[in-house]
């Protein structure tokens, strides 16, 4: 479950931004949100992810056109993550990472 930009939780795909060797049942993790709104060309606070009608033909497992939300950041315990449903691949990863850094540079 992911707060909306009021506050109220609902479930949707998110990115787990905290590193691998980090997590503990009992410590937050920090997610960026998924969208599928958005505009074309995507938002400037938007990275485009990998998806396919057929999520098993995609990492990602994502079935519709989908962005990671730069501005769009919670954070959940590991037992409120429902599901799993696959990866970011590397070089997408850097490129929101990068982002991200840039995107709360400018603030």
């Amino acid at each position: 479950m992911v707060r909306d930009y009021h506050g109220y939780r609902k479930r949707r795909p998110a990115i787990i931004l905290t590193p691998d060797n980090e997590i503990a049942d009992d410590q937050p993790l920090t997610l960026l949100a998924i969208t599928t709104t958005y505009s074309d060309p995507p938002p400037r606070d938007c990275v485009e992810l990998p998806w396919n009608h057929d999520r098993r033909k995609v990492v990602t497992g994502l079935a519709r056109r989908s962005a990671a939300v730069l501005s769009w950041l919670d954070i959940v315990y590991p037992d409120e993550i429902e599901d799993f449903i696959g990866s970011v691949p590397s070089r997408t990863m850097k490129q929101i990472l990068d982002r991200l850094q840039t995107f709360e540079d400018e603030g």
